[in-house]
C-alpha cells in the first residue's frame, strides 16, 4: 500500500511538472512556438531530415512546414518555415557612406510661432501621402491652407499651415554605416542594422532610394565617460556611386552593389545562422577602424532575446578584445551594422552602443535584417 501511494504521488507531482511547462510557463512567459519561423535553406533541410540540395529559398510555389518538439521528443506544434533566399553571405565590415532619399518631406527650421518645428518629417498633405519635396509642391499646389500630417518625436501629429509660410524642407539625408552582408550571387547587400538618422535634425527616418559611396576614414575620437566617441568618415567628393538603395527601415538599409563596385577587397564568405541558433557565449565582431582593413575583434554575446517577430535590440553584447577598446573607448559612432560573427556563422549585426556602458551595446539577428 505504501509503493502505491509513492507512486501515486509521483505520477501527481510529473502531472503538476507537465501542466506548468506546457500550459502554465508558455502562457506567462509568451514562449509557444510561432506560427511561422524563419530558417536557411540548411537549417531547414536538417530540421526537416531532407536532402540540402532539394531545398531552395527561391521555392515560393510549396508551403514548408516543420515539428516543433519539446526537449527533442515531445511534439508540440507544427510549424510553417519562410526560408531565407541564401545559406551563405559574404560577410561586411567596411564603412560605407550613405546618401539617402528620404521617405517623406523633413522640416529643417522652426516656422512662425512653432507650428512646425525643425526635424518634422511630413508625410501628408490634407490626407494626401507626400514622399518627396516634388510630391509636396504638387499636393500644396493653388491652396491657402493645409493641414500636414507629421511626425514629430516619434508622435503623429496634424497640424494646419497657412500658405505661402517660411517653410524650409528637405528630402535627402546621408550618414556613415558598416556593410553588414552581401549576397554573392544577386550583389544585393545589407548596411547599418538601423533606422537611419537624419544627420542635421537627428530625425529616424526610412529610406525610398539614394547611393551608397566609398568613404574616407580620417580618424576616431574616443568615447570620454557618456560622449560616444565618432569613427570620423566622409565620401569623397564627386565619387562614383558602388551601388544603389531599395530600402532603409528599423532593420538597416539594403540595395544592389554595382558589378565593378570596389567596396571589398577580403571576400571572406560565411554561412549564416538564424536567431533559434544564437546562444550567449564568445563570438567576434567584424570591423574597420581605418577605412581599409577589416579585423575581426573578440566580443561576448551576454543576452540573446526570444522574439517571435522582428524587432530591434535582440542581443546584448560587451566587447572584450583590450585593441578595439584600446583604440576607441568601446561601440562609437559608425560601427553600426558591424557583423557579428559565431561559431563560424554570421549571427547578427551591432547597432546600438549603452552610454553607460560604452563597452556593452545592442545588437540585431541577421534573419531580421536579411528577411
Amino acid at each position: 500500500m505504501k509503493n502505491l501511494h509513492f507512486w501515486r504521488g509521483i505520477f501527481g507531482a510529473l502531472c503538476v511538472v507537465g501542466i506548468y511547462c506546457f500550459l502554465i510557463v508558455p502562457f506567462v512567459h509568451g514562449i509557444t512556438p510561432p506560427d511561422t519561423i524563419v530558417l536557411t535553406p540548411a537549417e531547414y533541410a536538417a530540421q526537416a531530415h531532407v536532402p540540402a540540395d532539394t531545398v531552395t529559398g527561391n521555392d515560393t510555389n510549396t508551403d514548408k512546414y516543420i515539428t516543433v518538439k519539446l526537449l527533442g521528443l515531445i511534439p508540440i506544434k507544427k510549424v510553417l518555415v519562410d526560408i531565407l533566399p541564401f545559406d551563405t553571405v559574404v560577410a561586411g565590415g567596411m564603412p560605407i557612406g550613405i546618401c539617402g532619399e528620404v521617405d517623406g518631406v523633413l522640416v529643417t527650421t522652426d516656422t512662425a510661432e512653432h507650428v512646425l518645428q525643425k526635424g518634422d518629417l511630413i508625410q501628408a498633405v490634407s490626407d494626401t501621402p507626400v514622399h518627396s519635396c516634388e510630391d509636396f509642391t504638387t499636393a500644396i499646389a493653388n491652396q491657402d491652407s493645409v493641414e500636414l500630417t507629421i511626425i514629430r518625436n516619434g508622435t503623429t501629429l496634424k497640424r494646419r499651415v497657412n500658405l505661402p509660410t517660411d517653410l524650409n524642407l528637405r528630402d535627402t539625408t546621408n550618414g556613415v554605416g558598416m556593410l553588414t552582408f552581401i549576397d554573392a550571387e544577386t550583389n544585393q547587400f545589407s548596411a547599418l542594422g538601423h533606422q537611419m538618422a537624419d544627420f542635421e535634425t537627428g530625425t529616424a527616418v526610412n529610406l525610398r532610394g539614394g547611393t551608397i559611396h566609398a568613404v574616407s576614414t580620417y580618424g576616431i575620437v574616443k568615447t570620454q565617460g557618456k560622449q560616444t566617441g565618432v569613427l570620423q568618415s566622409s565620401v569623397a567628393p564627386h565619387s562614383e556611386p558602388q551601388g544603389s538603395i531599395t530600402r532603409g527601415t528599423n532593420y538597416g538599409v539594403t540595395g544592389c552593389l554595382t558589378a565593378d563596385n570596389t567596396l571589398l577587397t577580403d571576400a571572406t564568405t560565411l554561412p549564416i545562422a538564424t536567431r533559434y541558433y544564437v546562444h550567449p557565449g564568445k563570438a567576434t565582431l567584424r570591423t574597420s577602424l581605418d577605412g581599409t582593413t577589416v579585423e575581426e575583434f573578440d566580443c561576448e554575446i551576454l543576452k540573446t532575446r526570444y522574439q517571435a517577430r522582428r524587432r530591434t535590440k535582440s542581443m546584448v553584447i560587451r566587447i572584450t578584445d583590450p585593441r578595439l577598446l584600446s583604440a576607441t573607448g568601446g561601440i562609437i559612432h559608425g560601427m553600426s551594422g558591424s557583423p557579428i560573427i559565431q561559431d563560424g556563422h554570421l549571427v547578427g549585426a551591432l547597432t546600438h552602443a549603452l552610454t553607460h556602458d560604452p563597452a556593452k551595446g545592442y545588437a540585431l539577428y541577421i534573419d531580421f535584417i536579411a528577411h
